[in-house]
């Protein structure tokens, strides 16, 4: 009788044991070097979870932060759920813990196991992270075992040199392209040392319409107009080297050609200063040739001006 009831019982714990057995697939951990730790080191441990599909892992079941001994503390814990694949349910956790031990000699401690739980609705069953050891290193030895003088710390190791070569030289070329670029505009605009903007005329000139001429909408006043004209029609002379008149138009032109597209335009100025200083008719002169027409004038020939230099 007690052969066929030893059966019996075998029989029943392997009908109990083979569902749970089934529903984990795997339970691995994989750790660090297990030799030459000292105090303050982290410890980072990975667990990978296989379960059955209809099994999650049970987050109320996780470590959370906390000091496990007076020398070892659980400082973070990540939990990746990395989804189901044939049928499998895949976690990978995360465990980082430091060590605050000070051994006198070398001696091996060891973080305890974890308990986990995985649930399908009402079904639970306990997963069992095991223990894991590790040998911690004491930072010099109390006593010197040797014949000669007892150890002293070493001095740090000093730093390797970067080799920044390259770097100095792409930031001398980059910084020397500014500087060609800043050289550049400062050339075209006159600024100093260049100082070309005092030869300019007609970017004198459009500084003074602007003035004279401020956003004008209607009819200006006789005195600005004339000083907007007149500011111009200066320009044309220190421009040409002598006094420009109408009848000299085709002749400036004609030593001047980069204006040429403008010719239309100056035109059109030089016959509303006619009306203007010979007929002192301001009122129609500015219907012939606005105030903004004037102001747009003066921009043309200051980028002409600048174009040609």
């Amino acid at each position: 009788m007690k052969a066929p009831l030893r059966g019996l019982v075998l029989a029943l714990v392997l009908i109990a044991t083979t569902p749970a057995l089934a529903q984990l697939r795997a339970l691995d951990l994989y750790a660090p070097r297990p030799f030459g730790h000292v105090i303050g080191d982290t410890l980072e441990l990975t667990v990978e979870i296989a379960l059955d599909a209809p099994f999650q892992l049970d987050p109320a079941s996780l470590p959370r932060p906390r000091a496990v001994t007076y020398w070892l503390e659980l400082n973070d814990v990540q939990l990746v759920d990395t989804g189901v694949k044939g049928g499998v349910q895949r976690y990978t956790l995360g465990l980082t813990y430091q060590t605050f031990y000070a051994p006198l000699e070398p001696r091996r401690l060891e973080i305890p196991a974890l308990q986990l739980a995985a649930m399908d609705g009402d079904r639970r069953i306990e997963l069992r992270v095991p223990p894991w050891s590790f040998l911690m290193s004491p930072l010099r030895e109390v006593v010197s075992t040797g014949q000669g003088a007892s150890m002293t710390l070493r001095p740090d190791m000093a730093p390797r040199p970067i080799a920044t070569r390259d770097t100095q030289l792409g930031l001398a070329v980059a910084l020397g392209g500014v500087a060609a670029a800043l050289a550049a505009l400062a050339w075209q605009l006159g600024w100093p040392p260049f100082l070309r903007r005092a030869r300019r005329p007609f970017a004198q000139a459009a500084r003074t319409v602007r003035a004279s001429l401020p956003a004008v909408d209607g009819v200006p006043s006789p005195p600005a107009y004339r000083s907007a004209l007149l500011a111009l029609h200066r320009a044309f002379d220190a421009t040409a080297g002598r006094g420009v008149f109408a009848e000299d138009l085709p002749g400036f032109f004609t030593t001047h050609p980069a204006f040429a597209p403008v010719e239309a335009e100056v035109q059109r100025l030089f016959a509303a200063s006619r009306r203007v200083f010979f007929g002192d008719d301001t009122t129609e002169a500015a219907r012939e040739l606005p105030a903004p027409e004037i102001l747009a004038l003066a921009r043309r020939l200051r980028a002409v001006e600048r174009g040609s230099a």
